[in-house]
């Protein structure tokens, strides 16, 4: 069975997506779909539910000036009709008796007694391996991910940054460091310099069918998966 042309459409945004290094500054991303992208980015999954993120939108040139250097003068940073840092809260949140956690688990059929049924054990690994922050900031990622998607479905370009100062891209946006960490940032707009090629590897190099039985070619183009 042929897939919908919804999911067509998704593949097609993805397929023309790259990191763009350089945005026209003189066009800027109207309201409408400013809204959409960070839509996208609320819609997105996070671990339990917890939706740990803040989405800070940088839109004028001073501060958009002070990211770029805060970014080792990184030129998409400046150029951009919009910049938004992903930030997400520091480890002290998450604790399952944290105000955070309560009023996030207060939404979940049975509230926080049963939310914490099932997060307590999880939460007391990711403590007991240092592993708080860095499960913290991967979470940023999935809403980064269809962040840039939304956009390239309506015409935006896009670039994930992870090369920055992180104190001074939280001077520069007035995040206090005992509450946020910085997981990505990602500047938005309309290219200003030639679409480059999108080089990725066949489907078939990077899938590997782990049920043996099933032996589904279909999956795969004629190159095999590397064992």
């Amino acid at each position: 069975m042929e897939p919908p042309a919804r999911a067509e459409a998704v593949l097609e945004a993805m397929a023309v997506r790259y990191a763009c290094k350089l945005f026209d500054a003189e066009r800027k991303v109207d309201d409408g779909t400013l809204r959409l992208i960070l839509e996208a980015g609320r819609l997105s999954p996070s671990s339990f539910g917890l939706e740990p993120w803040l989405f800070v939108v940088a839109e004028s040139a001073e501060l958009k000036e002070r990211l770029f250097t805060a970014c080792f003068d990184q030129e998409n940073l400046r150029t951009a009709s919009f910049v938004v840092a992903i930030a997400v809260r520091t480890e002290r949140h998450y604790a399952p008796d944290s105000p955070f956690v309560r009023s996030r688990a207060g939404r979940f059929p049975g509230g926080l007694p049963v939310f914490v049924q099932d997060y307590q054990g999880y939460w007391d690994y990711l403590r007991a391996n240092g592993l708080v922050e860095h499960w913290a900031r991967a979470q940023g990622y999935i809403a980064l991910a269809n962040m840039m998607t939304a956009a390239a479905a309506a015409g935006v370009d896009s670039c994930a940054i992870e090369g920055y100062r992180e104190d001074e891209v939280r001077s520069v946006l007035g995040l206090d460091p005992q509450d946020w960490r910085v997981s990505v940032l990602v500047p938005f707009g309309y290219r200003g310099e030639t679409e480059r090629e999108k080089i990725r590897e066949s489907l078939g190099s990077i899938v590997l069918l782990a049920d043996n039985d099933r032996n589904d070619s279909r999956l795969l183009t004629s190159s095999q998966p590397i064992n």
